[in-house]
């Protein structure tokens, strides 16, 4: 793609911006209607969860249960994310099936808007969970303003793999269960319940390569440690950001104009 496709395309989002809004509005209101307690499941949810994991492998590590759920919440916040962003932002163009062939809408915007309402599902949760975190004895220093790139990289690296996820599960529908269940399966080979150095031998190789591995560095060093990244982990991440981005927004281009046929 040209750059001035690319500017001609970016330019197409940013006129359908108040339609994109909209979509984010709605994936936010939708979610929670009619519900009593509203937009605090967007805290309950995550804190239930990753309570009971946090005193089930606080057990089986033989961690203290306050420094483990520390280090459980700042790897589950970025894990959880992405997998949400790839799972969810991957059955937009299908769950909006009927507004594609009666309107034209880039339809890049479905799956961005999807991405862009669960980032800030994501960033309300943090910042909840973030209170809890400091409660039990989580640091506060410096370091959390890198907080913001952290979620900017990540973003970017999720994004890329979601316009992936949502022309394949245009063409192959059982591409969106079959994700669900790589989902849990990345979850343990990703250093989120456990160090990258428990696992050695064999195994270790898979954490190595893992490209989830410094996006989940990026959130446990300033919130677990107290410190900034690592600068090779960070150039890790944005690389690998930056890859990702640059290829889904390749794939998503060569392939959407076929979608409407498809869906």
């Amino acid at each position: 793609m040209s750059d001035k496709k690319i500017f001609q395309y970016l330019f197409e989002l940013y006129e359908f911006r108040f339609v994109l809004q909209q979509l984010v509005r709605q994936q936010l209101i939708l979610r929670y209607r009619r519900t009593v307690f509203g937009y605090f499941w967007t805290l309950f949810n995550p804190l239930l969860m990753m309570s009971v994991t946090a005193i089930v492998f606080s057990t089986i590590f033989k961690m203290d249960l306050k420094t483990y759920a520390v280090f459980l919440f700042a790897g589950m916040i970025p894990f959880s994310f992405f997998s949400a962003s790839v799972v969810q932002s991957g059955q937009s163009l299908i769950s909006n099936e009927g507004l594609i062939k009666k309107i034209y809408v880039p339809k890049l915007i479905f799956p961005l808007g999807v991405s862009v309402a669960l980032l800030i599902d994501s960033v309300l949760a943090a910042a909840a969970l973030f209170v809890i975190i400091l409660v039990i004895g989580g640091n506060l220093s410096a370091a959390l303003f890198f907080i913001p790139v952290g979620y900017f990289l990540l973003f970017m690296f999720s994004f890329g793999i979601a316009m992936m996820m949502t022309i394949g599960t245009v063409y192959f529908r059982d591409l969106q269960h079959v994700v669900g269940i790589l989902m849990q399966a990345l979850l343990f080979l990703t250093p989120v319940l456990y160090k990258p150095e428990a696992l050695q031998g064999k195994v270790a190789w898979i954490i190595a390569l893992n490209p989830l591995t410094p996006f989940i560095e990026l959130f446990r060093a300033p919130i677990y440690l107290g410190v900034f990244p690592e600068a090779q982990i960070v150039l890790k991440a944005a690389l690998l950001s930056i890859i990702s981005l640059a290829v889904g927004l390749w794939f998503f281009r060569k392939y959407e104009h076929r979608v409407a046929f498809r869906l």
